[in-house]
């Protein structure tokens, strides 16, 4: 969930921002324009994408063409495509920049870009890697301002934001969070940390163990792992415990190693929060016992578990009333008259008047129809009841009844309400949870 804050751009850059086909002229001209055209091409391109708020910069060797892709919202879109004989010289501009060994093209590498390194001040993360065509380079933005790092600014309703922040209040206890690759959980653990930097007084002894750090925050001691070391988490979180920190940042839970590491962690006095990759709030469990963790280890850390997706958000200026897919509609508890207006609901409270909108695509959203991205969720808080079933074992499915019988707001629900307040829409459910999203694991 990252997004860019360029924080040198001219008062003119208000205006908004240029469509591909006029970023792809300006690279091509500015790559023709001497010795250094890779140069003020790199620059330019990062500047670009700072303006369309990009998360990631692909520049990718193909056969014919050397060409430029920025994921904006989650998504991946054809930027430019250059002359393939500049695509070295970009590539090396790039390695330059990230301090990486510049003549090694067999090996992929990583590197970072500091933010006093480009025009636009970006903290930027490299990773590249060989291909049959030569070197594909993926550039992710990781400065993203501590503006972001907000509860209320991430999307969810406001009744899991104050069970989040009831939960980093304690003393201890493991908070874990799920869901695929790039669904904000790193950006809803920053902000849970500065939650804790704000409200906690004084401000805990707080440690993060990151594979990378991907921003760097103040007052807090940030490491980063080195397997070829042998920092591992389950090394680092060992070493870190003998420092008595109060709370702890664990990037991921890979391994039973970890996984037993952090757990015990969290029940022994300190707060523990960590990611794990899970399909549902209720799978976490299944998925720790399956590594291994004891059941009473498990059923006496984990004080909540919150399994997230992101949501593209319909573009507000050329939204506009549309009649949805009935099917998809209907799968989220949602009917639909002939006018395209929801008519039922058998699944969430529809706001008043209720509407269905879409973007019908504009220069601010550069024809797409979605501008930005929410965050949903279904935040399952461990209470007696669920406790107590962990230590039998259960299967996946009794705890998400459980969880529910609780008060837990389902993830497809959740998705459902945003659809309802035409914050989305039903087709932007479908690709991101799934088709049927009540079925999804």
């Amino acid at each position: 969930m990252a997004h860019l804050r360029c924080i040198e751009r001219e008062p003119e850059d208000s205006s908004p921002p240029k469509g591909f086909a006029e970023i792809e002229a300006e690279l091509a001209g500015l790559l023709e324009t001497g010795d250094d055209g890779a140069i003020r091409m790199v620059d330019a391109a990062l500047a670009h994408a700072a303006a369309h708020n990009a998360s990631d910069v692909h520049l990718e060797p193909w056969r014919d063409t050397s060409t430029v892709r920025f994921r904006i919202d989650g998504i991946l879109h054809d930027v430019a495509r250059l002359p393939r004989a500049h695509h070295e010289k970009i590539a090396g501009r790039v390695k330059i920049l990230a301090r990486i060994i510049s003549y090694v093209k067999d090996t992929p590498q990583d590197g970072r870009i500091e933010p006093d390194a480009t025009p636009c001040g970006m903290a930027l993360r490299v990773s590249t890697f060989p291909t049959v065509e030569g070197e594909k380079i993926v550039i992710r933005v990781l400065d993203m301002g501590h503006a972001l790092f907000s509860m209320d600014a991430l999307g969810f309703d406001a009744q899991t934001v104050e069970a989040l922040r009831n939960l980093v209040m304690r003393p201890n206890g493991t908070i874990l969070l799920t869901g695929p690759a790039s669904s904000g959980k790193t950006t809803t653990i920053y902000s849970l940390l500065n939650e804790i930097l704000l409200r906690r007084n004084p401000v805990p002894h707080t440690v993060t163990i990151e594979d990378p750090v991907e921003c760097r925050l103040g007052r807090i001691s940030q490491s980063q792992v080195n397997t070829h070391a042998g920092f591992t988490y389950e090394a680092a979180l060992k070493a870190l415990l003998r420092q008595d920190p109060e709370v702890v940042m664990l990037g991921e839970i890979r391994d039973p190693e970890t996984a037993r590491a952090a757990i015990q962690a969290g029940l022994t006095g300190h707060l523990v929060i960590s990611t794990i990759h899970s399909g549902t709030a209720a799978g976490v469990f299944t998925r720790l016992l399956d590594m291994g963790v004891e059941p009473y280890l498990v059923a006496s850390s984990i004080t909540g578990v919150l399994s997230q997706r992101l949501l593209r958000r319909t573009c507000p200026d050329c939204a506009q009333p549309y009649p949805p897919d009935p099917a998809l509609a209907a799968r989220l508890g949602l009917s639909v008259s002939g006018e395209g207006q929801p008519i039922s609901n058998s699944a969430v409270n529809l706001p008043s008047p209720p509407l269905f909108r879409r973007g019908a695509g504009c220069p601010a959203c550069l024809g797409i129809g979605y501008r930005g991205r929410m965050a949903v969720g279904e935040l399952l808080l461990v209470n007696e009841d669920i406790s107590n079933r962990i230590l039998s074992r259960p299967r996946t499915s009794d705890l998400n009844d459980a969880a529910l019988a609780a008060g837990m707001r389902p993830l497809w629900q959740d998705a459902a309400a945003r659809v309802a307040a035409g914050q989305t829409t039903v087709e932007e459910i479908a690709r991101v949870i799934g088709p049927d999203p009540r079925e999804a694991k």
